[in-house]
């Protein structure tokens, strides 16, 4: 349960034997490679810049191509191919293969098949599309004409002078008026404009022009040999075959599921060897060896050294350093727990992880958020809904690690869930009356005392983690000084107050003074970094002024009850309203109002207590001893998109 210890990692080989290491290194999938290449880092390590830089080799474009080709392939098909229903996907799982047999299937098919019938079929859809696309424009453009009776070309073809176009749809009775010594016909008019042929002498015609171009005329140009009104018919024919043909060409797609399957498998190939190609660039040669350093699990060392004398025989140099400390900010992180306490790694993950010389605080955070989530939604019914959930997602699904973590998660949650429900005696709300050892009607106070009593007890918690810290790291001073003071403070007020409520003058006293105390030597420790002695002293001032935080921090806790009544009066309420349906809407409406009704204030109740408790752990309790600033561990691995490759030792 914490932290896994790494090594820096060195190996030298020949350049010849890279390609099968990284293979094996890759379905290993425990080192992180370090970038020897950077430019910083080969300033720390000088002796380092008399190598050459590793690049990927010529194969690389080649590999680039063929990955280029299955992702487009793939991407194109998944448009057109049913693709199976997320529980069936689930149920089924994905197939697990050795790099081997991968790599055999992907050799012996003939997905290059599959690629050019796919490729060909995008081009027709493209054309198909875009010669919609042409008899759509040509359709809209012709659709004001559709009342000509007379071809374009047949118009074109007149040696009178004549004028076919449109003007603004408020120029019509002037331009009626103009062109009264002309024959004019208007064809249709539009909310903007009027479309209209017209026909003049010779003597006029210059006369027309310009009344024409003080309208604004837009003249329509087109030749086509049929009336308007046959071409929009045979343009629209011609688009209800274009979309039978475009039918059947989707449908030959849509059968190729297993050009799909075929697909993933060569994407997942490729990109494998991809990443191994690109894994070069972190590394740095001579003319006939590799240099590779990188990061690795301590336990996995003697795993590694059996890869090395597998694949590289007595060909390569190979050791293990421990963590130095100016190397401590850049060491990735992988963390270890058991299997409570990993179904909440999440949890730490989502905040920050943390630093190698720090501590794992998700076995910390864990115990507190099992009671503040149980403690939020607290209904035996709802906890045993997210019981039997889970069971169901972790025992009938084949899930990958992260979505059997997230089922484990809920798992756990419903446990106190349940436990919090038959504290407060609630069953779907006040379904079933149950005896309850505090009632959330009558105990309000004492549901409220109790989540500031949690709180107290997580904000000391944290404080005691933070002195923890210090002393491990050498500093017992500053424990003192940053976290015994507040302690001190924190506890003496308390104690002032039970004594002023109480009467006991002498409890009272002692709290004050101890109060006091703890006060002063606030004031003179917090700002001992600081240069002058009015610096210490206003810094010291300024954290003291920090009391008021804890104020907040214990006000922010009552959300504990606020969330957990508030689920159980809208679960009472929906009850009581479903109580007053009279028989028959009873019988018929009751079940499918009380289904929904509860399926929603359950959604409702492990939202707002997930949000709520993420809260509470990471402003009230990481901010009193957790930093974070980790990187996350991210091994050089198989894509394990669609298979999962079988992990080599």
């Amino acid at each position: 349960m914490a932290i896994v210890k790494m090594n820096k990692f060195t190996l030298l080989t020949f350049e010849s034997k890279k390609d099968a290491l990284l293979e094996k290194l890759q379905g290993f999938s425990e080192v992180e490679f370090i970038d020897l290449q950077n430019e910083d880092y080969l300033e720390e390590n000088k002796e380092l810049r008399e190598l050459s830089k590793d690049t990927v080799d010529e194969e690389f474009s080649n590999c680039e191509e063929e990955l280029s080709k299955a992702k487009f392939a793939l991407d194109f098909l998944k448009g057109y191919v049913p693709q199976k229903s997320g529980l069936k996907a689930m149920k089924e799982g994905k197939k697990s293969l050795s790099q081997k047999e991968l790599q055999d299937k992907v050799l012996n098919s003939n997905w290059h098949e599959v690629y050019d019938k796919v490729k060909e079929k995008e081009l027709q859809l493209i054309e198909l599309d875009n010669e919609i696309t042409k008899l759509e424009t040509e359709c809209a453009l012709l659709k004001p004409w559709e009342g000509l009776d007379a071809s374009f070309s047949d118009i074109n073809s007149l040696k009178t002078p004549h004028f076919i176009g449109s003007v603004a749809k408020n120029y019509e009775e002037a331009l009626v008026s103009e062109l009264s010594n002309c024959y004019l016909e208007i064809i249709c008019r539009n909310n903007q404009d009027i479309f209209f042929f017209a026909l003049s002498n010779e003597d006029n015609k210059e006369k027309v022009e310009e009344v024409l171009r003080g309208f604004g005329f837009s003249q329509f140009k087109m030749d086509t040999g049929e009336i308007p009104m046959n071409t929009i018919h045979t343009d629209m024919d011609r688009i209800e075959k274009i979309k039978s043909e475009k039918f059947f060409i989707k449908e030959e797609l849509a059968a190729l599921e297993e050009g799909l399957n075929k697909l993933e498998l060569v994407y997942e190939y490729y990109h494998n060897i991809y990443t191994r190609k690109l894994a070069k660039n972190n590394f740095l040669k001579t003319n006939n060896t590799v240099v590779i350093q990188g990061w690795i699990p301590v336990e996995k060392n003697e795993e590694l050294s059996n890869i090395g004398k597998k694949v590289l025989g007595e060909d390569y140099y190979l050791t293990y350093e421990e963590v130095k400390e100016e190397e401590i900010p850049n060491v990735p992180i992988k963390l270890k727990n058991n299997s409570l306490n990993k179904s909440f790694e999440n949890i730490t993950e989502m905040y920050s992880l943390p630093r190698y010389d720090d501590i794992d605080p998700t076995p910390l955070l864990a115990p507190f958020f099992l009671l503040f989530f149980g403690m939020m939604v607290a209904d035996i019914g709802y906890g045993l809904l997210v019981l039997i959930g889970s069971l169901i997602a972790l025992k009938a699904f084949k899930l990958e690690e992260k979505q059997r973590q997230f089922a484990k998660f809920f798992f756990w949650l419903s446990f106190p869930t349940i436990a919090f429900g038959a504290i407060y005696g609630a069953f779907f709300g006040d379904l079933i009356p149950l005896p309850a050892l505090i009632n959330t009607k009558t105990d309000v106070t004492t549901i409220l005392v109790m989540s500031v009593v949690f709180g107290v007890i997580q904000i000391f918690f944290g404080l005691g983690i933070k002195a923890y810290v210090l002393v491990r790291s050498g500093k017992p001073l500053d424990a003192f000084f940053d976290v015994g003071s507040w302690v001190i403070t924190l506890v003496s007020i308390g104690v002032f107050a039970f004594g002023k409520m109480n009467g006991n003058g002498l409890v009272g006293n002692i709290g004050m003074w101890c109060m006091i105390f703890g006060m002063v030597l606030i004031v003179l420790t917090q700002g001992r970094q600081m240069k002058s002695k009015g610096g210490k002293i206003g810094q010291g001032l300024y954290e003291l002024y920090g009391i008021t935080g804890y104020i907040g921090d214990l006000v922010s806790y009552t959300r504990l009850m606020a969330l957990g009544l508030a689920g159980g009066s809208i679960a009472g309420a929906l009850n009581l309203i479903i109580g007053m349906f009279p028989g028959v809407a009873l019988v018929i409406f009751g079940p499918i109002v009380f289904i929904l009704g509860h399926v929603f204030n359950l959604g409702l109740s492990l939202l707002g207590a997930y949000v709520h408790t993420c809260r509470l752990e990471y402003v009230e309790y990481f901010s009193k001893f957790y930093d974070g600033g980790g990187r996350p561990f991210k091994p050089f691995k198989t894509l394990d998109k669609f298979i999962d490759i079988k992990k080599e030792s």
